[in-house]
C-alpha cells in the first residue's frame, strides 16, 4: 500500500493521507492530517516523509508553517518533512527529540506559550501515561480533536497482519487503548481527568493515527475504551 491521497475531511480546512507503516510485526495505517488555519497557513499532523508530488500537493493548499509531534513516538517522519519546509516550525514533546538525534524541536508542545504562537488550536495532555507522552489537539474552528496513539482499532481495509492481530487482541472493529499502552498507565486518577477533558469538548469528530476517522458516537467509543482499563471517565 503506497501513501493514498489527500482526501477531503472538512472543506477548505482539513484533508488527511495514510501510509503503511510495520510495528510488532503488524502492518498498520498510519494517518497524516493537515488543517488550514484561520491565516492561510498549514498544520501537518503526525508528518510522513513529503514526496515530490505530496510536497507540491500541500504547497498548493497553503504555506506549510507548523508540524506537530503528537506524542514520543510519531516523529520518524519530521525531519524529512521539516528539510522539505525549511519555514516550517517544529512543535512536539522532548521526549521525541530525546528518542531522534535528527529531530529539531522549536516549541514544546507543553510549554504554556502554545496557545500564543496557535490561539484556535487547544493542546489537551494526556496526563498520567508519561509512556506515551501525547497531546491532543483540539481545533475550534471546525470542532476537530487531533490524536495519534490515544486509541486504535482495524478494520475489513487494514493489513492481514493488523487485522488477526487486532482479533486477538480485542481491537477489530472496536474503538481501544493501544495493547502497549493499556499496560503503562502510570497515573488512572490523572489520565481520567484528561480523557475527561478531551471528551468535554464540543468536537464532532475525532481523528486518530491508527483507525478511521471516529464521528458518529466517538464520546461513547472513546470513555468505552478508557474504562476497559480501568480509568474512570
Amino acid at each position: 500500500m503506497a501513501d493514498r491521497a489527500l482526501t477531503v475531511v472538512v472543506p477548505d480546512r482539513i484533508w488527511a493521507t495514510e501510509r503503511p507503516v510495520w510495528f510488532s510485526g503488524v502492518r498498520l495505517r498510519a494517518r497524516t492530517t493537515v488543517v488550514r488555519l484561520d491565516d492561510g497557513g498549514l498544520l501537518i499532523h503526525s508528518p510522513a516523509p513529503p514526496t515530490d508530488a505530496r510536497a507540491a500537493e500541500l504547497r498548493a493548499l497553503g504555506p506549510v508553517r507548523w508540524l506537530v509531534i503528537p506524542n514520543g513516538f510519531h516523529h520518524l517522519g519530521t525531519p524529512a518533512a521539516a528539510a522539505c519546509f525549511p519555514d516550517a516550525r517544529v512543535i512536539g514533546p522532548a521526549s521525541a527529540a530525546s528518542k531522534n538525534p535528527a529531530l529539531r524541536i522549536d516549541v514544546d508542545i507543553a510549554d504554556a506559550a502554545f496557545g500564543a504562537h496557535l490561539p484556535e488550536v487547544e493542546a489537551l495532555p494526556l496526563t498520567g501515561v508519561p509512556f506515551l507522552d501525547e497531546t491532543v489537539l483540539y481545533h475550534r474552528p471546525t470542532q476537530t480533536l487531533l490524536g495519534a496513539d490515544l486509541v486504535l482499532t482495524a478494520d475489513a481495509d487494514d493489513h492481514w497482519t493488523w487485522r488477526w492481530a487486532a482479533r486477538v487482541t480485542g481491537c477489530y472493529q472496536r474503538v481501544r487503548v493501544p495493547p502497549d499502552v493499556k499496560k503503562r498507565v502510570a497515573d488512572k486518577a490523572a489520565a481520567a481527568r484528561a480523557v475527561r477533558a478531551i471528551l468535554d469538548r464540543p468536537a464532532k469528530r475525532l481523528i486518530v493515527a491508527h483507525a478511521a476517522i471516529i464521528e458518529d458516537g466517538w464520546r461513547d467509543r472513546l470513555a468505552e475504551a478508557w474504562r476497559l482499563v480501568g480509568v474512570d471517565v
